[in-house]
């Protein structure tokens, strides 16, 4: 089964700005397959190569229209070439011509031999004697039904003048052939859990950065659970194992201090807030009393700040400040339903002998209530667990919600920043996923549905942008960036492979393993390419979504507008995917002038009923972005009967677009 591939094609217009400005480039030793065009005087001739006509010296003389295989002499001061076999007239048989080009080179007529010469002539790419043995080994070790994928890879390696390694050649296949970066990644990971010669603080950096590219939801589900874990905790109507196994996992994941209790949670976390390194109040609360008019509109966390400020030293609060909290809570950038709770507190506060601290207890309960409940959906709350038999299935499923708040509220960000920050959120996953207790597990389900539903195509960008930023793909062009930030390029894990392989002191097996990686990684730019204002990019994204496993190959090609920036109203866009449900699924994506129109290519014949349920949702999606949907196709893959090699070099055809083959 072929893959349908982007083929870039120029107009012809274009084709000849490409020949103007990109003539071949030819070197002492290489050989070429050339046609007599004409002949001038002094032995000169014109040789077509392909599309591109050049000017050469001949050491015999030869016949127009004759093809020959050249070899190239000197290229300074001029282009003199050496007559290597020919001449081939027309109508010659290609076999011949590769059998008379071997028998000159004094090369081994083996099958995969002549598929090379073949692949060269068809594409007429300039080889040298050296590049075609090489090119054969790899060929013979390369599997068969993958031999059109070597072949394009060992033309890519030449057109890049690249050497042709076993290590080049892998990177180049794993794009070829669409293979996607998971299961090297898997190997990778065993290999440095078993290897006992690198260093431990070595071992665990790469452990941890492929931890990060397999969960790239990680600090999303982090947040969710901690809204989830806090909201149980603080819900006095909950059962108390429940409670209590909530304010545990918080305690071992080091968000709460040790001393923490269900008594003095309330409290515990109004003094983390007030103790946190970004706890900035817009001014005291004593200060705002006395210029009341320059009081700004205060947000929860900035609220519960003032208010502990302002009970410092007293017992209870006098009724003037009292009034005076009503009016800023009033005036507060505070969720409509917390507002009458506060009024209602203060209010009680005045009229009984209650504390000022158990005031700043009961304030910060609601408030840090209110802000866990923003990030959950409305059903995901306590109350649907109270249950301890309750199935982790049916609470991810039976839950519908509405729509949560985007982002971490500033008291939830608060409380992470007072025990080392967002890296919080990843210690708190383990912990949970490492405990076998019924209500912790169902703390996850749900903060794992919270996510689901609210998944849509930001977070999948984030994703994505992620695992690249992780693996370190861009490393190098972030070193010459004018701004690199080399702990974030350093933090990847890229530049720790090659550090471990510069180090020399890992295992073969960890070796291997990191030498896969890497030229996996370089592959993707190598594989991308620029042709005049055509541009092509090739990403390859391992990517973990809530449990379902993707590989995805992104093969875009598009146009640069006159600027330099990519033109987003015309473009083309393949994914190949590897679903854990549907398995191979490939999307072809065209847009012109900012239509959209997708084909999807699998063999599950119900997948077309399915998704023309999401169709509308879709449209919308796209509409919201500008762009409109045209129409959506399910095709099942179909074998090409005809195989015909993919040109790696643009060839004038006198066509515009791009090549879709099935």
């Amino acid at each position: 089964m072929n893959n349908p591939s982007i083929i870039p094609n120029l107009s012809p217009a274009n084709m000849k700005n490409a020949q103007m400005s990109q003539p071949a480039q030819l070197r002492e030793g290489q050989l070429f397959h050339g046609t007599i065009k004409q002949l001038y005087p002094g032995e000169m001739a014109e040789v077509q190569i392909g599309s591109q006509k050049l000017n050469a010296k001949l050491e015999v003389p030869l016949k127009a229209g004759d093809s020959y295989y050249f070899q190239v002499k000197s290229t300074d001061p001029e282009l003199q070439l050496k007559l290597v076999s020919g001449p081939h007239p027309q109508g010659e048989s290609q076999s011949a011509k590769i059998g008379s080009l071997l028998d000159t080179l004094h090369l081994t007529k083996t099958p995969e031999m002549r598929k090379l010469v073949d692949f060269f002539m068809k594409q007429q790419i300039p080889i040298t004697r050296e590049s075609l043995a090489a090119g054969e080994a790899l060929l013979k070790g390369a599997p068969h039904g993958q031999h059109q994928e070597a072949l394009q890879s060992i033309g890519k390696l030449v057109s890049l003048k690249l050497p042709i390694t076993q290590q080049l050649f892998q990177a180049m296949m794993g794009i070829e052939t669409k293979a996607g970066l998971g299961g090297v990644l898997d190997a990778l990971q065993q290999a440095v859990s078993e290897d006992s010669e690198i260093s431990l603080t070595q071992k665990k950096d790469i452990q941890t950065i492929l931890e990060q590219v397999k969960q790239p939801l990680l600090e999303t589900n982090g947040g969710k659970l901690l809204a989830q874990t806090l909201s149980a905790a603080l819900d006095k109507s909950a059962l108390p194992e429940l409670r209590f196994q909530a304010v545990q996992l918080l305690k071992m994941a080091d968000i709460l201090p040790a001393q923490t209790s269900l008594a003095n949670l309330s409290t515990v976390l109004a003094g983390l807030v007030n103790s946190s390194k970004n706890a900035q109040v817009a001014g005291n609360l004593a200060v705002q009393l006395a210029a009341p008019e320059n009081t700004p509109a205060l947000d929860s966390k900035q609220l519960l700040t003032a208010l502990q400020q302002a009970v410092t030293g007293t017992t209870k609060l006098s009724p003037e400040r009292s009034a005076e909290l009503q009016r800023i809570i009033q005036q507060g950038e505070l969720p409509g339903n917390v507002k009458p709770q506060l009024m209602s507190l203060l209010t009680a506060h005045s009229q009984t002998n209650e504390s000022a601290s158990t005031l700043v207890s009961k304030f910060s309960e609601t408030l840090f209530s209110d802000a866990a409940k923003q990030m959950l959906p409305s059903q995901i709350t306590a109350q649907s667990s109270q249950n301890l038999n309750i199935s982790t299935s049916n609470l991810a499923v039976n839950t519908i919600p509405a729509p949560a708040k985007a982002g971490m509220p500033a008291l939830l960000q608060a409380i992470l920043e007072a025990h080392g920050g967002p890296d919080k959120l990843s210690v708190l996953v383990k912990q949970a996923l490492q405990s076998n207790a019924p209500v912790i597990q169902s703390f996850v389900a749900a903060a794992e549905a919270a996510t689901s539903q609210e998944l849509s195509g930001s977070i999948v960008k984030q994703a994505i942008q992620s695992v690249l930023a992780r693996l370190g793909v861009h490393y190098e062009a972030g070193l010459a960036s004018k701004e690199p930030h080399f702990s974030q390029i350093q933090d990847s894990l890229k530049p720790q492979l090659v550090a471990l392989l510069q180090e020399g002191v890992a295992g073969t097996a960890l070796r291997e393993a990191a030498e896969t990686v890497v030229s996996r990684l370089n592959g993707q730019p190598l594989q991308s390419s620029e042709s005049g204002v055509q541009q092509q990019i090739i990403m390859q994204v391992p990517l973990q979504l809530q449990g379902k496993r993707i590989d995805a190959t992104l093969e875009w090609n598009g146009r640069m507008k006159e600027d330099g920036k990519i033109d987003p109203d015309h473009a083309r866009v393949l994914f190949y995917l590897d679903l854990e449900a549907i398995h191979k699924t490939i999307v072809d994506m065209q847009v012109q002038n900012k239509v959209v129109t997708l084909t999807i290519f699998n063999e599950d014949p119900t997948l077309k009923t399915v998704g023309g349920i999401l169709q509308d949702k879709l449209a919308e999606g796209l509409g919201a972005e500008g762009y409109r949907l045209s129409a959506v196709r399910f095709k099942p893959f179909q074998e090409e009967v005809n195989t015909q090699n993919k040109p790696i070099i643009p060839t004038d055809n006198g066509t515009q677009g791009v090549d879709f083959r099935i």
